[in-house]
């Protein structure tokens, strides 16, 4: 049964994140519910799943801050993406919400050391929830610190081509070392609380590791999916990457440089983590 002082504090703790976020900007009103919803539920399941959701959402809120001015030169709709709606919250969030609920369905408020030999499907459902987040937390820090990198350029994934930064499925090497330590940030999480936490005495060492390594597969895999099915835009004057037109007449000095228009970011961010925290999941054997 779940702990009705753990719901408590789970959902107050995950109200209070959320109206914060909303009061800050970070959050549209629906985004807010939505992180209310998922943390609530997430905490009120184990501690490790909630708080490796809500520390995923508040260092990619802090780090989207980071460098506004520089983002916006880059990025025409910067600070339009910057605040959270509940599509973004879900795609970032959803599939690790089913694994905790299934993980709650079986095994209530356990939290179990990750140790295939010992659990089977206790363990394959933390690792494929640390797979989800490290994926959608290395993607993120990703994208929010390689924009940063002092190049002015980002090599294409597919082509290996230089194309403008923001680019969808371009990498930079700041990029590419921000989603290795945002991947490892989650298992350093899973690692921490799981020593209060964790009912037997595996060793659990190969959690950062772990969580690097899935930070850095989830990030790849999503530059691969955006860099076919999103198209990115190049405002050739202003060097601004800039939404694709719909319906109306285009600009000349706007020029399509990649991808095809079949999924939308949030869509990308979806596919990608949930495919990571699959294969998380099945190759954990290897690790635990």
């Amino acid at each position: 049964t779940m702990s009705a002082l753990q719901a408590c504090v789970g959902f107050g703790a995950a109200g209070a994140i959320a109206w914060r976020g909303y009061r800050k900007g970070s959050l549209t009103k629906d985004g807010a519910f939505a992180a209310l919803l998922v943390g609530g539920i997430s905490l009120s399941v184990t501690w490790r799943f909630g708080w490796s959701l809500l520390l995923f959402y508040y260092s990619s809120s802090q780090l989207t801050k980071l460098g506004r001015k520089l983002k916006q030169e880059i990025e025409e709709d910067h600070a339009k993406e910057a605040k959270r709606g509940l599509i973004q919250v879900f795609s970032c969030s959803i599939t690790g919400i089913v694994y905790s609920i299934i993980y709650f369905a079986y095994f209530g408020n356990t939290d179990h050391a990750v140790d295939y030999a010992q659990n089977y499907l206790a363990s394959f459902l933390l690792c494929a929830y640390l797979g989800f987040f490290a994926c959608c937390n290395g993607d993120t820090w990703a994208s929010e610190i390689g924009t940063l990198s002092q190049s002015k350029t980002a090599v294409m994934i597919i082509t290996l081509e230089q194309v403008p930064k923001g680019t969808n499925g371009g990498l930079s090497m700041l990029g590419t070392l921000a989603s290795i330590a945002g991947g490892a940030f989650i298992g350093l999480i899973y690692l921490i609380i799981g020593n209060f936490t964790a009912s037997n005495s595996a060793s659990q060492a190969w959690l950062v590791p772990y969580g690097a390594i899935m930070g850095f597969f989830g990030s790849m895999l999503d530059s691969l999916l955006g860099a076919v099915f999103q198209e990115t835009w190049v405002d050739i004057t202003s060097k601004r990457i800039v939404k694709p037109m719909r319906d109306r007449e285009r600009d000349p000095n706007h020029i399509k440089i990649s991808g095809v228009d079949a999924l939308t970011n949030e869509q990308v961010n979806l596919v990608s983590a949930t495919i990571t925290s699959l294969i998380a999941g099945i190759i954990g054997p290897y690790f635990f």
